[in-house]
């Protein structure tokens, strides 16, 4: 499997036939195709290694998201379910993505989830929809997945919508975890210890008065222009009952938390206004510490740009087998594979200076030396490894061009995986000379 792995990793936007030669290939379809090939067994060498790094750190933020794998075009695939508005077949693909937030830096996958989603049977009723077992299930199991955390390090569970649930919010702090997650259900909660005075959440927390003043950099997506939002920031404690309809609810414990609110008061026009609305188990009750906070849930966005990696990256919604089962292990390496890239890009903000043994072999940096020729007047350094191989891929490096981006880096990663070959190829003929 390691081989595997390796192989795909020089190449994995390519299809396994231009990987592999045809034995290899029928090994490698072998290997998917055993029934232990499952992404336990595939990924857990890998979280456990990922688990023991994040030990090392004071803090690390586990962020969670679940993404669609589209195999609608795939009509072969058997054992898929339905995604988007129900005419989409694929699957589920929960992450847990463990980072460091300052300076961001990828560590690895914490857990990973592959799930169907059930078909909602005909005529149900409220009281069957509710006994079913939900999607929110993922979030609870991808927080319980992670363990405890060792003394000294602090793990934050990060979370858009989906994760604002009353269950997930108990799961991170019975792991010893703590949580920031974004607030989608304006609920009932208590403003003060005893509930004496209970509030609905969101007019609560946009009744706060301003703390101060900050920014917020917002990415360009789905059209939208990147610009910086002129944002206000207030934040003040809150404690969270168990919802109406959990089982004993007044013997539920409640939660202690802070609400913290970022809001844009004065927003470009025609552009629609930033506002978060978060929860967290930290407490938050300084301008300092609502902008750690802030910043904390800011690095969502790397989990969504983890899921670009696997899809335009490694191709893994154009991947062809024919069951559920040969899929999941495929995905399962290209997952891993997808992080080995992601790595890559962001050691060249948190780690620039090391030297570039820390992120690539002997023979990588050789070939890198060579492009860019360097002549040894200096150290070879990850942010001259990186640029290297992203000027492969198109990167002019210019005055004011900034860092390059993933996927001008992955163009430059495959280039270089070619380069390689021919590299190997000819010190392999000096060698036997």
């Amino acid at each position: 499997m390691i081989q595997s792995a390796a192989q795909i990793a020089a190449h994995p936007e390519k299809p396994f036939t231009q990987i592999f030669d045809w034995p290899q290939l029928k090994g490698f379809y072998r290997l998917c195709n055993q029934e232990a090939a499952t992404l336990k067994a595939i990924q857990t060498p890998h979280w456990n290694q990922t688990r023991q790094v994040m030990g090392q750190h004071p803090v690390v933020l586990i962020l969670h998201d679940t993404t669609e794998l589209d195999f609608t075009s795939h009509l072969a695939l058997d054992g898929t379910g339905p995604i988007g508005d129900g005419h989409g077949r694929g699957f589920l693909q929960h992450n847990s993505l463990a980072v460091v937030p300052n300076p961001r830096q990828v560590l690895g996958l914490a857990y990973q989830q592959i799930e169907l989603r059930r078909e909602a049977p005909e005529h149900e009723t409220a009281s069957q929809r509710r006994s079913r077992e939900r999607e929110s299930k993922l979030w609870i199991r991808g927080i319980e997945a992670t363990g405890r955390p060792p003394s000294g390090s602090q793990w934050v569970d990060v979370g858009d919508r989906g994760a604002d649930i009353y269950e997930a919010m108990l799961a991170s702090q019975n792991q010893g975890h703590a949580f920031v997650f974004r607030v989608a259900q304006d609920r009932q909660v208590w403003v003060d210890a005893k509930g004496e005075t209970k509030k609905k959440l969101r007019e609560y927390a946009c009744s706060l008065a301003s703390q101060g003043q900050d920014e917020v950099e917002i990415s360009a997506r789905g059209g939208r222009a990147s610009r910086v939002a002129q944002v206000h920031l207030a934040a003040t404690p809150v404690w969270i009952p168990a919802p109406t309809g959990t089982p004993r609810r007044q013997a539920q414990p409640v939660v202690a938390a802070w609400v913290i609110r970022i809001w844009e008061p004065d927003p470009p026009v025609g552009v629609e206004a930033l506002e978060w609305i978060l929860v967290t188990s930290v407490p938050t009750q300084t301008i300092v510490q609502i902008r750690e906070r802030r910043d904390w849930y800011a690095c969502r966005w790397m989990v969504e740009v983890y899921h670009d990696i696997e899809k335009n990256g490694c191709s893994e919604e154009d991947r062809r087998f024919e069951n559920a089962a040969r899929m999941t292990a495929c995905l399962a390496i290209l997952a891993l594979v997808a992080v080995r890239i992601f790595q890559l890009r962001t050691a060249l903000t948190s780690q620039p200076d090391a030297a570039a043994t820390e992120v690539a072999s002997a023979d990588e940096i050789a070939v890198v030396k060579k492009w860019v020729e360097h002549r040894g007047r200096k150290r070879f350094t990850v942010r001259d490894f990186v640029r290297g191989v992203a000027s492969l891929g198109g990167f002019l490096g210019r005055k004011g061009d900034g860092d390059p981006g993933v996927r001008t880096l992955w163009r430059g990663y495959q280039r270089l995986q070619d380069l390689l070959l021919g590299y190997r190829i000819h010190k392999n003929d000096v060698g036997n000379r």
